[in-house]
């Protein structure tokens, strides 16, 4: 399987000010032309813009908008579209460049005019990183760190390695990322000099780092408390634990020993005091009984008074009704109508005469009783006053036998006070003593079970701190192991080391690397050694050289051998640090030659080019790039970002 392929199609801006480059495999130039003598008149046109670009449709993480590469001219841009190609798929990303937090829209496909009504899938700009990824076949994998915890190889991080930002690349290998382990981990992972199984064991490793750590100060926590409660060890627990049992056993003991005592002083006491006890404790329980039995009667002599109250109260009221029906019928048969009560019309003697008929003599209807006829069976006063009568007699009588109760019940309740005292007075005598001496002992025996709930308590967690203490060295020996593996896992292929070695030594050689002798790439820092000085020291002039020499190394080294590298340089404007034009000049010879060996014909007719890509922008060209330059920009009046016409 080849290294993942990555290709930038197209890039779009639009807005007021826009642009729109296409780009397509092996190499592509954006050449900053001078508009005076000036070399540094290139500067501002926008090499770096397009680097900019590139970062962040690829799902680059901007820290602000104040931070923005293009915050002094935000307001006049809109929307990034950015077309790759990734192993033969197409996407188009859409990322806004006012909002930069926004989620990203990816679609399948080129862009073309009037995409952006297209269905897209919104990704967020974390999750840019595992899409892009999965779409080149990079495994998804994390290094450990010195705490413990997992530190993702997301894309945005690997992209520094294929992407040279002027301001982040041509200073080190990789530089500002730290710490510098971290270089040789993205190096190693993307040129597969570090065996892939490492970042599976780095994940077991971080696990169990992490397990170890927590249950670690877990360890410490419960042993620093036993410590203060002057139990350091199980031993001691265990030995506390045996001396509150025996000083329980002990209080029980004594306390069955008070309570034979308190028995034994009992039954040895005179007969009289017993006797005196216990008749006093019978005539209390009788007058107690004697008043329940009157409250008894008490209770039911109440309820007969309420009902006698209600019977006298109702035939008071029954013998008012027949007062009143007596008085109303004589009353009614005394009266003689001459005109209607109601509409005061004389009634004639002809209407009279209807009552002999048994009509009314008002409405001429059939007579069956009038108001002034007294009722068939009205009860005589004479006889409800006798009920009245022997009523009141009865309920005196209760209430008579009502008071005779309670001042029984109140004699026997004073009699139950005195006897009660008197009971109390005699008891305390004889078994107070013994009684404060069992509630002492009670409480002696309730102290010595909390010490042994205390002591069973720490037994707990010294028994607990002993498991976890295994348990520690059980993940301790683990980590050990693990790390083991991880240091052998991390020890590079000598053969992939080697041939990147040479391929970075050849392309040395061939950008005429002053005064070159040998070069070496430490096994560790994966860092290269030029003349046995860290490239770092050859100076400032040839630093950024050395670096974009090791990055093309990785980019062949990719294209000749299986990697997770994807086959793509981005390179903003090599000359830095005052390179000389020799080495410039060699450098850009180099980058013909390339591609002049990628142009040469293959048995594939239908191979569409080289299976590299190099984006380099430059403000040196040499008529040999002529062919490969995609854009010219100058400032002020061509710049990268400008309005249209």
């Amino acid at each position: 399987m080849p290294s993942p392929s990555l290709v930038i199609r197209r890039v779009v801006v639009q807005g007021e000010l826009s642009c729109d480059l296409q780009f397509e495999r092996g190499l592509n130039i954006i050449w900053a032309v001078q508009t005076s003598d000036d070399p540094k008149s290139t500067n501002k046109c926008g090499k770096t813009s397009l680097v900019e670009l590139i970062q962040h449709g690829l799902g680059r993480r901007q820290e602000s908008k104040a931070k923005f590469h293009f915050a002094p001219i935000m307001e006049q841009l809109d929307t990034l579209w950015l077309e790759i190609e990734t192993n033969g798929q197409v996407f188009t990303i859409e990322r806004s460049l006012r909002e930069i937090t926004a989620r990203a829209r990816v679609r399948e496909g080129p862009y073309l005019p009037g995409i952006a009504s297209a269905p897209a899938e919104l990704v967020s700009i974390n999750d840019m990183s595992d899409l892009l990824l999965k779409a080149l076949g990079i495994p998804i994998v994390s290094v450990k760190t010195a705490k413990g915890d997992l530190f993702p190889l997301s894309f945005p991080t690997l992209m520094r390695a294929f992407v040279l930002h002027q301001e982040d690349s041509f200073g080190a290998i990789l530089d500002k990322m730290l710490p510098e382990q971290r270089r040789a981990d993205v190096i190693g992972f993307l040129s597969g000099i570090t065996p892939i199984d490492r970042f599976t064991v780095e994940d077991k490793l971080s696990e169990v780092q992490l397990k170890a750590q927590e249950l670690e100060g877990y360890f410490s926590s419960v042993q620093a408390f036993l410590i203060q409660n002057e139990v350091p060890s199980l031993i001691e627990a265990e030995a506390r634990v045996r001396r509150a049992e025996v000083a329980l056993q002990v209080a029980r003991e004594a306390q069955r020993n008070v309570q034979c005592e308190i028995r034994d002083a009992t039954s040895s006491q005179s007969p009289e005091q017993p006797g005196r006890l216990d008749n006093l404790r019978r005539v209390l329980l009788s007058i107690q009984n004697e008043a329940a039995r009157i409250e008894r009667s008490l209770v039911g002599l109440r309820q007969e008074d309420e009902r006698l109250s209600e019977v006298l109260a109702s035939l008071k009221v029954d013998r008012k009704k027949a007062q009143r029906l007596r008085v109303s019928g004589t009353i009614l048969s005394s009266i003689e109508f001459s005109i209607c009560p109601r509409c005061l019309l004389e009634i004639t003697p002809e209407m009279q005469r209807r009552e002999q008929y048994a009509r009314c003599c008002l409405c001429n209807r059939p007579l069956r009783t009038t108001s002034d006829t007294p009722p068939r069976a009205v009860p005589k006063t004479t006889d409800i006053d006798l009920q009245i009568e022997e009523t009141g007699e009865i309920l005196k009588d209760v209430r008579r036998e009502e008071e005779v109760l309670q001042a029984q019940l109140r004699r026997l309740r004073t009699e139950d006070d005195e006897i009660g005292n008197t009971l109390n007075l005699e008891s305390q005598a004889y078994v107070s003593p013994a009684v404060d001496r069992l509630l002492g002992q009670a409480h002696e025996v309730a102290q010595r079970e909390a010490e042994l709930a205390r002591a069973q308590a720490l037994l707990g967690q010294a028994k607990a701190l002993a498991t976890i203490k295994e348990r520690l060295d059980q993940l301790k020996q683990e980590q050990a192991e693990l790390e083991d593996r991880l240091a052998e896992a991390r020890k590079p292929y000598k053969s992939r080391l080697d041939a990147l070695r040479q391929i970075y030594e050849r392309i040395l050689r061939e950008v005429n690397f002053p005064d070159l002798r040998s070069c070496q790439i430490n096994s560790r820092s994966l860092m290269p050694y030029i003349d046995n000085n860290l490239y770092v020291h050859t100076g400032t002039a040839l630093k950024g050289l050395a670096v974009v020499s090791y990055h093309l190394a990785l980019l062949e080294l990719a294209c000749r051998e299986e990697t997770l590298f994807p086959r793509m340089l981005v390179i903003d404007s090599p000359a830095v640090g005052d390179l000389n034009d020799e080495n410039h000049e060699k450098l850009l010879h180099y980058l013909v030659k390339l591609q002049s060996g990628a142009e040469q014909p293959v048995l594939k007719p239908e191979d569409e080019g080289p299976e590299w890509q190099i984006i380099l922008t430059t403000r040196r060209l040499i008529p040999e790039l002529e062919p490969y330059v995609k854009e010219e920009i100058s400032a002020p009046n061509r710049m990268l970002l400008r309005k249209r016409q």
